[in-house]
């Protein structure tokens, strides 16, 4: 008989944490974390630091800058690649490049390089996994033209992006919005001024160390 409050104890702990065991499925992954079958949110049931990978990411990438010019049928096309570093940890990463792009919607022989410095904030930055943040920073380039001399332009960038980080490897794709007053200044300067919109798309294939 004394053996019946233990089972009785033993029975009622076990429908109690039953529905907290079945509320959370989903395969875990090495660092014992999962995407929530419910919530759709990437978290641990382990040592959540396990996930984070961090540290110091570089690698390769291309560029595309496009001129869009308000009120008119024309647009100016800057392609080329980039080096790309990058250090984070957990939700927040410094980001940093340096590209080279060429007009290619021209016979023209212009150039536009330059580097950018700046952060991004969003779920799963530097984690394993998927990721998607908002962007910000800091940009200068220089426009390079045969037998003139180079030209600055500097200014703020806004955009967001996503990709995957995998275990040494990490892609990214990002979409960025670029202030417009240095543009237009450098049309000011040549006495043709114009109003335009400047976006620019970047992609990276990262090595972390």
């Amino acid at each position: 008989m004394r053996r019946l409050p233990r089972l009785f104890l033993s029975s009622a702990v076990m429908a109690c944490t039953a529905p907290l065991t079945l509320a959370d499925p989903g395969a875990l992954d090495r660092f014992d974390c999962h995407d929530d079958a419910e919530t759709g949110e990437y978290h641990c049931h382990g040592d959540e630091a396990l996930a984070d990978l961090g540290g110091l990411a570089v690698g390769l990438g291309g560029r595309a800058t496009t001129w869009i010019y308000d009120g008119e049928e024309t647009y100016n096309l800057f392609m080329g690649p980039s080096i790309d570093v990058e250090a984070g940890l957990g939700i927040f990463a410094i980001q940093g490049s340096y590209h080279y792009k060429s007009l290619v919607n021209s016979d023209d022989e212009i150039y536009l390089a330059g580097w950018d410095i700046g952060a991004k904030v969003g779920r799963g930055v530097a984690r394993y996994g998927s990721k998607y943040y908002v962007a910000a920073g800091y940009f200068a380039e220089s426009l390079r033209r045969p037998d003139e001399d180079d030209y600055s332009i500097s200014g703020f960038y806004a955009g967001g992006g996503g990709g995957y980080n995998w275990d040494q490897f990490g892609f990214d794709v990002q979409v960025d919005w670029h202030s417009n007053s240095g543009y237009e200044e450098y049309w000011d300067v040549q006495g043709e001024p114009a109003d335009l919109l400047v976006f620019a798309i970047r992609s990276s294939l990262t090595y972390r160390f």
